[in-house]
């Protein structure tokens, strides 16, 4: 098993503040990728059906899917390839909760650009914060 600071970490994210510089990309000739990695690692146990029930809870009041921060609808977007797909958000993140019993009233749907951003640096943003505007 091969391990790095990289590997332990998971995925670089296209941010100057983890991205390598490179100073002359035209002598730039790639990095290696697609080695297999074995990990090992905690994970929060998540019940996969609760998405799907916050979204049928979500269509009996709306007649979308539109992201709750952002107003972004896949659907629209994309058309048939879109239709029914939105993320699901814990208001509470598990870390912080521990073991819970999540109700659909702790979640949000949200789109993929919103629940990137809301997880993108620590400390996490909330919905409300990401919906006011830029944050640095």
């Amino acid at each position: 098993m091969i391990l790095s600071s990289r590997s332990i970490r998971g995925c670089w994210s296209a941010s100057s503040r983890d991205t390598p510089q490179v100073d002359d990309l035209d002598d730039y000739d790639g990095a290696p990728e697609g080695q297999l990695l074995a990990r090992k690692h905690f994970a929060r146990e998540r019940d996969r059906g609760l998405r799907e029930k916050k979204i049928k809870q979500h269509l009996r009041t709306h007649t979308t899917l539109a992201c709750s921060t952002c107003g972004f609808d896949f659907k629209a977007a994309y058309g048939e390839r879109g239709e029914g797909y939105i993320e699901c958000h814990h208001l509470l993140p598990l870390h912080a909760s521990g073991e819970v019993k999540t109700k659909l009233g702790d979640l949000i749907l949200i789109c993929a650009h919103c629940h990137r951003m809301i997880h993108r640096y620590q400390p996490w943003l909330n919905p409300d914060q990401l919906r006011g505007g830029p944050h640095r």
